[in-house]
């Protein structure tokens, strides 16, 4: 985002959360992400709602007027303060009620004490379609919102938390130009962040020991100054040592690594 964007979003969380702490967080969710819903279908109403050459006023009567009915007050607010910003891209503006009805979700299950549940169930599943490839074509493809649903309720009712089949429902429905694993990742990010944490994607040869994990994240939290969710992947071909992104900052000391580095310099 350009930084008039990112001042306009940081407003946009900043009514968000106010909003939350008055409680219904999961209700305020889930009605954002239903506005949002509606604004990724229909390319005249977010244009409309994002121009920057209306008034304030005259975007929010229209937002009331489409959405008033259907949302509650406290939804309507922060989708109300959204309008009245000023935006680089009208994918901004979306992007920023979707942000926040992220967060509302993450805000809900924090307080059932389920945040890490719901983090560590949608990096697994975003991992799964990376995966397993039949099953991403298909959530990426044209298939209908129904069909969707009903794939994803498949998959993951009774194995995970609502609010994280909400939020893959969501990621599926309305990829936003985005493939869906991509889509999770975003949302991986803003529920790390709801706790002001960041997820560091971990990569090793063989699992770590409990102690190890700790020792790891204790390390990883004394470099970067905050705690940080660790997501583990074993991968054979590391063939020892660690690998560590936290976005887009990667620290490598796998023997795979060294290895490599050792051929470009014989091939120099």
């Amino acid at each position: 985002m350009l930084q008039s964007s990112r001042l306009s979003l940081q407003a946009v969380l900043e009514a968000a959360n106010a909003e939350i702490a008055t409680g219904n967080a999961r209700e305020i969710g889930q009605s954002l992400l239903g506005v949002v819903g509606v604004l990724a279908d229909n390319l005249g109403l977010r244009k409309a709602l994002a121009d920057s050459s209306e008034s304030a006023e005259k975007k929010q009567g229209l937002l009331r007027a489409v959405f008033g009915a259907q949302v509650p007050e406290a939804a309507l607010t922060i989708a109300s303060v959204a309008v009245g910003q000023r935006w680089a891209r009208t994918q901004d503006f979306v992007t920023s009620l979707e942000v926040a009805g992220v967060t509302a979700i993450a805000a809900a299950a924090q307080e059932l004490g389920q945040l890490g549940q719901v983090e560590e169930e949608i990096f697994r599943f975003a991992r799964l379609l990376e995966s397993d490839h039949e099953l991403s074509r298909a959530l990426d493809s044209d298939a209908g919102a129904d069909a969707k649903r009903a794939l994803v309720e498949n998959l993951l009712a009774g194995k995970a938390s609502p609010d994280t089949i909400t939020l893959v429902e969501h990621a599926a429905v309305h990829p936003r130009g985005l493939r869906v694993a991509i889509a999770l990742d975003h949302f991986s990010d803003i529920l790390a962040a709801r706790q002001q944490r960041s997820v560091a994607d971990v990569t090793v040869a063989k699992p770590l020991t409990p102690a190890q994990t700790e020792r790891l994240a204790a390390a990883l939290a004394k470099n970067y100054g905050r705690e940080l969710v660790l997501n583990v992947q074993v991968d054979p071909e590391v063939l020892g040592g660690v690998r560590v992104q936290v976005g887009d900052e990667v620290m490598n000391s796998t023997v795979a690594d060294r290895l490599a580095e050792v051929h470009r310099k014989l091939a120099s």
